[in-house]
């Protein structure tokens, strides 16, 4: 029975292996994000590869569309310095990201399964579903009506789960001074 366990926690920490964790747990802070949630979405997104590039055209580690980069990029005033390649690169796709999610934190009030739902399908399909009676309660998203936007939260929460049951330690909190 000792060994199934071992195995099954090998299997496991294969299937959810750990990338970027530095520069996650930095842009984390600097965003005021859940740096396991940073990790969990950029395991789904691109399954930790810098290099992916989705059918779509999303780029980089948190799959970034060129669109939005642009866009990000002028909110953090690097339109000087900003070209779609630096998507490829794992500190300015982490920094993307992270500004992103930060952003949709406060639009949707730290709510990480709006948070989630609006990475995937964007904050703009999140609003109207909240809008709606028909998938939304009281300001609750009862239903989230994408399919794929509705798997995808499944696929981000299990993974969310996973990473803060193996890595119980992978972000700590910094530690204090003497």
């Amino acid at each position: 029975y000792l060994i199934y366990e071992e195995v099954q926690h090998q299997r496991a920490l294969r299937n959810y292996p750990v990338a970027y964790t530095e520069l996650i747990a930095r842009f984390a802070d600097e965003y005021e994000l859940d740096p396991y949630l940073v990790q969990s979405i950029m395991r789904c997104e691109s399954s930790n590869d810098p290099n992916a590039v989705s059918e779509a055209g999303a780029i980089g580690l948190m799959q970034i569309m060129p669109d939005t980069g642009t866009w990000i990029a002028h909110k953090l005033d690097l339109d000087d310095v900003y070209t779609q390649d630096m998507l490829y690169d794992p500190e300015s796709n982490l920094e993307f990201g992270c500004w992103y999610l930060h952003f949709l934190s406060g639009r949707f009030h730290g709510n990480r399964k709006l948070m989630i739902a609006a990475y995937n399908a964007g904050h703009g399909s999140v609003e109207d579903w909240l809008n709606d009676p028909r998938f939304s309660e009281n300001g609750e998203l009862l239903t989230i009506p994408f399919e794929q936007t509705a798997r995808y939260y499944e696929k981000v929460t299990a993974a969310y789960e996973n990473y803060t049951t193996l890595y119980p330690d992978l972000f700590a909190p910094p530690a204090i001074p003497a």
